[in-house]
């Protein structure tokens, strides 16, 4: 990597014939072939002073000088004050010149004149560039107006803070008062007192030419400020249908001085509407909410908020994603088959899985009639488990014969109805009823009748022996079974 700095020595006029020497210092940082990125150096003020008397009543101009377009921040804007002009200067210099110029100069025109590149303004309020002071001493205004904020001064608890009475004159000598007591703090003309102050109200105090000066009081509020961000987002739902109103909250622990920044999919249609609570019991709490009214499809997306604290540069950021449907909806997704099959006496659930927005009502029946639990060993139960999801469970506590039927599932809300059903069989083990020998008299001939039960309907098959003995008296005989042929009877057990 190379790293070239250049240097270029420019000549540039000013007006009434004054030649200054403006040196302009290019950094540049070269990254590969053709490919030069340069950092320009602050832009230059003329006169090249730090600060300057004007005279009252008077004009004066001032002149910005730069490689690129530059701007001019200063106490009066132009729309506020007709005696404020900025203008571009054209010259065969190559540079960019732009020219402030004040006519009729008055006490409020005291203050801080910036003169700063177009791309390096970061924030409405912060400029990066080359500042000159400009003092116009006025002996009936001691003190430079005050904006309509400037009274009330806000500081952090235990820190540092100033009191913003500035004079117009740089000699003017000025005191500091608490109800009625003068307290001691260092003082600088371009800025106001500057110290550790307690909270209430501050005076400041001057006399010019023997005339006695006050300003109106400046109000010292403290603000709880702590080096981290404490902050917590809360949805209070993220999906809802077309027609609802979406809202959100973050809040703020412990801290007061903090700017918080929303970012959403309506925010370039101005579609939200902020608010902002503090809660000053049991602790400080800033909850900050945003509402965003009739929400459509549109709306959906990620919702943000970016907390900072103003005074350390400390950010936090928390986001969540919000959906937004049309109509309501149901999907229903059971975790079993259409056939099923229990085992006499067995306890089994089943369960659907369900996603539904609004609230669904979930209900059940069996063999199309509404389910009555007390009347038989069956429960059924719905658990939520996200915000539009639900389980419901059907659970045989003790499966019998009468439970075999047909099982229906049905979920609703106000748009949308889905159903599911399956058919539920008992498997009750085969057994003989009765075995009955039925002789046909003296026609001769004998029929054996086996009845037998089971689910599902058993098979029976015969066995046929050839001698039988008996064995014992006549009480209790005993048959001994010789030279018998044995089929399987399916579902049966016998021994």
């Amino acid at each position: 990597m190379l790293f070239m700095f250049g240097f270029c020595h420019l000549q540039v006029s000013g007006a009434m014939g004054t030649s200054h020497q403006v040196f302009l210092v290019l950094s540049c940082l070269l990254t590969g072939p053709g490919l030069i990125s340069c950092q320009l150096l602050l832009p230059s003020i003329l006169p090249n002073e730090n600060e300057k008397i004007v005279q009252l009543n008077s004009s004066f101009s001032l002149r910005c000088v730069g490689e690129s377009e530059v701007s001019w921040q200063h106490p009066m804007s132009e729309e506020d004050d007709p005696n404020v002009e900025i203008r571009s200067e054209e010259n065969n210099s190559g540079l960019f010149v732009t020219v402030l110029e004040v006519v009729n100069a008055s006490a409020a025109h005291t203050g801080w004149y910036t003169c700063y590149y177009n791309h390096t303004q970061t924030d409405e309020s912060e400029f990066e560039g080359r500042h000159i002071y400009i003092y116009v001493p006025d002996p009936d205004m001691a003190f430079v107006p005050l904006g309509m904020t400037d009274s009330l001064v806000i500081v952090e608890e235990d820190d540092s803070a100033i009191i913003p009475c500035r004079t117009t004159d740089p000699e003017t000598q000025v005191t500091l008062h608490n109800n009625g007591r003068l307290v001691p703090a260092s003082y600088d003309s371009r800025q106001g007192f500057n110290g550790t102050f307690s909270v209430g109200p501050y005076i400041c105090e001057a006399t010019v030419k023997g005339r006695t000066f006050k300003t109106s009081e400046f109000n010292v509020y403290a603000l709880k400020a702590t080096s981290e961000l404490n902050l917590e987002m809360d949805a209070r739902q993220t999906v809802y249908k077309a027609g609802e109103t979406i809202v959100v909250t973050c809040a703020v622990f412990n801290n007061e001085v903090v700017d918080l920044q929303w970012t959403y999919p309506g925010e370039v249609r101005n579609k939200g509407i902020t608010m902002l609570e503090e809660i000053k019991l049991p602790s400080i709490k800033l909850v900050y909410t945003l509402t965003v009214p009739k929400a459509t499809v549109k709306d959906s997306g990620e919702y943000e908020c970016a907390a900072r604290q103003a005074t350390k540069e400390v950010k936090e950021m928390k986001r969540v994603t919000i959906s937004v449907h049309e109509k309501g909806f149901v999907e229903i997704e059971p975790t079993f088959g259409q056939l099923e099959a229990v085992n006499l006496h067995e306890v089994r659930e089943f369960v659907v899985e369900v996603q539904a927005y609004p609230t669904p009502r979930i209900s059940w029946l069996k063999d199309n009639l509404t389910l009555i639990e007390n009347l038989t060993e069956i429960t059924t139960d719905v658990q939520k488990s996200q915000e539009t999801r639900y389980q419901s469970k059907l659970k045989l506590i003790r499966a019998k014969e009468e439970d075999s039927g047909h099982y229906t599932i049905i979920v609703q809300n106000e748009d949308d109805v889905k159903s599911y059903t399956f058919e539920l069989s008992t498997l009750v083990p085969a057994s003989i009823l009765d075995l009955v020998d039925d002789h046909h008299g003296s026609g001769g001939g004998q029929t054996v009748r086996c009845t037998a039960e089971g689910t599902p309907l058993p098979e029976i098959d015969w066995m046929i022996c050839k001698h039988i003995k008996k064995y014992g008296n006549q009480m209790f005989p005993v048959l001994v079974w010789s030279g018998c042929f044995f089929h399987d009877i399916k579902g049966l057990k016998c021994s």
